[in-house]
């Protein structure tokens, strides 16, 4: 009897143990529409062909906003743009479109997401054209 109570206090314990464990969430456009609009963010790094580009957002705040708005701010400097997550050939993009100021035109393409989490955002886009690839990066500030 004593054994057959051990056994049984064994299997709920391996049971319980293995329901709670979490899969890996798949990045979904909710999902990461929902990360991206909680805070403000930061490139902490942009590559354009192997080059890292990143200066050009130093000192920039993005702020992503509900009805597809995002504004990218440093004192008293705004650069206005529009965002948005999809779904494409099985992969998360984000698509991004900013007023054509300094260089801000850069990020104006559609960025597969390669992951993501409360603090951090990397992106990866590959030219149709020429096949390089660029990358993009943002962290919570």
């Amino acid at each position: 009897m004593m054994k057959t109570i051990k056994f049984l206090a064994l299997a709920l314990l391996a049971i319980t143990s293995v329901s709670s464990c979490k899969k890996d969430e798949k990045i979904s456009p909710s999902n990461s529409a929902a990360v991206i609009k909680d805070g403000t963010w930061k490139v902490t790094l942009f590559s354009e062909d192997g080059v890292n580009e990143t200066s050009y957002f130093t000192g920039y705040s993005f702020d992503f906003m509900d009805g597809g708005i995002v504004k990218a701010t440093s004192g008293s400097n705004t650069v206005n743009g529009t965002w948005g997550t999809r779904e494409d050939s099985g992969k998360t993009k984000m698509d991004l479109n900013f007023d054509d100021v300094n260089n801000f035109d850069e990020l104006d393409e559609d960025w597969e997401i390669l992951t993501q989490n409360s603090s951090k955002i990397e992106l990866k886009h590959v030219s149709g054209g020429n096949g390089t690839t660029d990358l993009l990066t943002f962290e919570k500030e």
